[in-house]
């Protein structure tokens, strides 16, 4: 299960990249078109190339809110259970969570020697 969140993870970090590369190819896009627009450029061309860059980079944040969201739900998918078990008896986790913490300090106690 470990194993499956770091890969989400890390599909999530690439993808991340991947937008913020798409909007700044498009920041760098309507940029350039400005810079190329000669000075008497007619102000609806001005608006016509920052209509398109919001929405290029709204079309990027629908993207990124939908990927959010499938990631969110996977997340919970996992996760729901695990809360429903712990918040259902709530002493035999605590004491579960107690004894693993016990183990785990008298390894690293251990380890020390």
């Amino acid at each position: 299960m470990v194993e499956k969140i770091d890969r989400m993870i890390d599909t999530t970090v690439k993808k991340a990249d991947q937008v913020k590369v798409q909007t700044a190819d498009a920041l760098e896009e309507a940029a350039r078109k400005l810079r190329e627009a000669d000075i008497s450029a007619k102000s609806e061309d001005v608006k016509r190339i920052l209509h398109d860059v919001e929405e290029r980079v709204n079309r990027l944040g629908e993207e990124v809110g939908a990927e959010y969201q499938k990631i969110d739900t996977e997340y919970r998918k996992r996760v729901e259970p695990i809360e429903t078990l712990i918040s259902d008896h709530p002493i035999p986790s605590v004491l579960i969570a107690v004894g693993v913490g016990f183990l785990l300090g008298a390894l690293i106690f251990k380890s020390r020697d």
